[in-house]
């Protein structure tokens, strides 16, 4: 491929037609390949019939249906996409070669690790790089993924467990730690701490999150697995309000341990694990495959690792006496819990 203006005996190829022919190629669709550059549809038609008139190549058939390659557009591209990932590649490196180059970076936080780490992580990280503006967006893992293999995130902390969805091939994932699902119930200075049979879930009312959540899936899968009846008596997405209920009242709930050690922390809560079976899921940095972590990212990404594994050390907290737990039950109810509807006599077996 040569730059624009080095004639060598043929026609230039402007290296921003052949980005958009991959990205044509790769959507199988003019409609979502402009959403993807951020450009207008009759500006892909346009570049496309530009770069086929310079190599007088028909790349694409067009039908009634929509567009699909024809064998010289099948050979185009398996010439030109490895071009254009070493030259991403390259370009990213460049970029990383100097970590004050890096002013601004966006990462992605699983809602429930995001409100046991966010905190803790970014102070950590604001003293060490004071100059860089953090961008945080919070979504569910399966999102998360997704925004880093459009390159919308330059890194995100996600869950992986038995029912998520598959890594996509854009993305390279690098394990950090891995987690339990713990039970947590209201702690009134009495009751056992010892850990609990999944089977003994049944019949307790729980609050969860909605399904669509990883953790939730993980949980229902297990319940499955070994024929236990989940007695779902609220769902509530954020963690916050969630263990609220919990400390509040009488439903229990399963949530990631680092998210219950956390809130133990200021809530009258009781923890326990879960056997027979466990529920563990890993936890996962990942990024785009064709952009290594900058020494900044590598950096965010090692005090995440550490604050997780700083949370995750040790046994569970143990449990408190009455007088502590009664001290905290009254300095939680005076907190306002919000409004939930109930879910009348819902039960689910995953």
């Amino acid at each position: 491929m040569q730059r624009r203006g080095d004639k060598q005996g043929g026609s230039d190829v402007d290296f921003k037609l052949v980005e958009t022919f991959l990205c044509v190629f790769e959507e199988g669709n003019v409609t979502r390949a402009a959403a993807k550059l951020n450009i207008v549809q009759p500006a892909v038609s346009t570049q496309i019939k530009k770069l086929e008139a310079t190599l007088k190549l028909e790349l694409f058939e067009r039908t009634p249906r929509g567009i699909s390659p024809t064998p010289s557009g099948r050979a185009l591209y398996r010439l030109f996409a490895p071009v254009l990932e070493s030259f991403r590649t390259a370009e990213h490196q460049a970029h990383a070669l100097s970590s004050t180059q890096i002013h601004e970076m966006s990462v992605g936080l699983n809602p429930f690790a995001s409100d046991a780490l966010t905190g803790d992580v970014l102070q950590a990280f604001r003293i060490r790089y004071p100059e860089v503006e953090v961008h945080v967006e919070e979504e569910l893992s399966d999102t998360l993924l997704r925004h880093v293999a459009d390159g919308a995130l330059d890194l995100a902390i996600v869950h992986f467990g038995t029912q998520s969805v598959g890594i996509p091939a854009a993305v390279a994932a690098v394990p950090l730690a891995d987690e339990e699902l713990v039970f947590v119930e209201r702690d009134t200075g009495a009751g056992s701490s010892e850990p609990l049979h999944f089977t003994e879930l049944a019949g307790r009312p729980l609050v969860l999150p909605k399904s669509r959540l990883g953790f939730r899936r993980d949980l229902e899968y297990a319940a499955a697995q070994c024929q236990t009846s989940i007695s779902l008596a609220l769902e509530i997405n954020a963690p916050g309000p969630l263990l609220d209920i919990v400390a509040n009242g009488e439903l229990a709930t399963v949530v990631p341990e680092i998210t219950a050690r956390r809130a133990m922390e200021h809530l009258p809560l009781r923890i326990r694990r879960l056997i027979q079976p466990q529920v563990i899921r890993s936890i996962l940095c990942v990024h785009r495959r064709d952009r290594p972590l900058s020494p900044i990212l590598a950096q965010f990404a090692a005090i995440v690792k550490s604050k997780i594994e700083g949370q995750l050390a040790g046994p569970l907290p143990k449990p408190r006496s009455r007088r502590e737990a009664a001290d905290l039950n009254v300095w939680s109810s005076a907190e306002p819990v919000p409004d939930v509807r109930p879910l009348r006599g819902r039960r689910t077996h995953g």
